[in-house]
């Protein structure tokens, strides 16, 4: 395997039958992550140096043709704007009523534009983690790729203050390389990749290796995996042909079904999360944010719950199953599947 080419070891059976034992913090049930992708002024645009304007995730995605040739769109513009402009302070004034804080997956980009509430975001103690330069795809090949990762880091640095982020990743879509180039670049930055969640293969967190160790050798220090979810995120609001959602209290029921699963299990002594990922320009339309308002005060009456960021749960995790001792979770079964 080339470093071009990598990708970690493929697991199909995880924890088996039993989930890693155990509670969270305080003897919690279930951890709550909230995470919001912050893409907007990132988005593709001729704005942005780009040839045509953005294909997809906006209100008018499935019938309206992306421009090309430099010209810009500017209703899919406004579109984008109205996730900063309106969205965002919905969503930042409803968090602050119950002093919960999210991840914030960041397109670099879009918190060099709209610098004012990357400030806000960081006083306000939300996590600041990382969804790309840019939203698009970021490399043909690893150095490409890590060209962009670095930009990540310089535009996030300069537009938060801050030194140690972003502290974790999830991209979605991009080069097989991005863990590998990930865990190069924050080697040479010296700034602790606490966790990536390029990966929808758990409802808790696991282990892999360390890519870097796999291509150049070295200390295997592991690389941290906690899951993301499409089946709680707001996206389905857009997503056509039946599987997604129109009404809020379709959201709203599929939110509270997956907790109360998920809460049950974690009674039983298995150390579950989950995750409700948001858009400015998504969730945060007047209708829709009444089905995050529910889903929020109905979570709140639960006891033993763990709203927190995916840093918290990172830093949990490494204490209690740290990689030296529990390895990575295919070479749980390893013995087996190759008997």
């Amino acid at each position: 395997m080339t470093a071009d080419h990598y990708l970690p070891p493929r697991d199909y059976v995880g924890y088996g039958l039993e989930s890693r034992p155990g509670v969270w913090p305080g003897g919690k049930k279930i951890a709550v992550s909230f995470v919001l992708n912050y893409e907007e002024g990132a988005e593709s645009t001729p704005w942005n140096g780009d040839d045509g304007s953005c294909p997809m995730l906006h209100e008018l995605h499935y019938d309206r043709k992306a421009t090309s040739g430099g010209k810009r769109d500017a209703l899919v513009e406004d579109m984008f704007d109205w996730g900063i402009r309106q969205g965002l302070p919905r969503l930042l004034k409803l968090f602050r009523q119950y002093g919960w804080k999210w991840t914030t997956w960041t397109c670099a980009r879009a918190f060099e534009v709209t610098r004012p509430y990357a400030k806000m975001l960081v006083d306000d103690g939300h996590e600041i983690a990382c969804h790309g330069n840019r939203w698009q795809n970021h490399g043909k090949n690893l150095e490409e790729v890590k060209a962009h990762i670095n930009k990540s880091f310089d535009r996030l640095q300069a537009s938060t203050g801050l030194s140690d982020v972003p502290t974790g990743w999830f991209v979605g879509t991009s080069h097989q390389s991005q863990k590998l180039a990930r865990a190069i670049v924050h080697r040479e930055r010296n700034v602790p990749l606490q966790y990536c969640s390029d990966t929808y293969a758990g409802d808790e967190p696991y282990w892999a290796p360390d890519p870097y160790a796999e291509i150049y050798g070295g200390e295997d220090k592991g690389m941290l995996m906690i899951p993301y979810s499409l089946c709680t995120n707001d996206h389905l609001f857009f997503v056509a042909g039946g599987a997604g959602v129109s009404a809020p209290d379709d959201w709203f029921e599929m939110l509270k079904a997956e907790f109360d699963a998920l809460y049950a299990e974690g009674g039983r002594g298995s150390a579950k999360m989950m995750t409700i990922a948001m858009h400015n320009r998504f969730v945060c339309k007047p209708g829709r944010i009444m089905a995050l308002k529910r889903f929020m005060a109905y979570i709140a009456t639960k006891p033993d719950v763990w709203v927190c960021t995916r840093k918290e749960i990172a830093s949990f995790w490494r204490e209690k199953y740290p990689y030296e001792e529990v390895g990575p979770t295919y070479k749980l079964h390893s013995e087996h599947l190759a008997s």
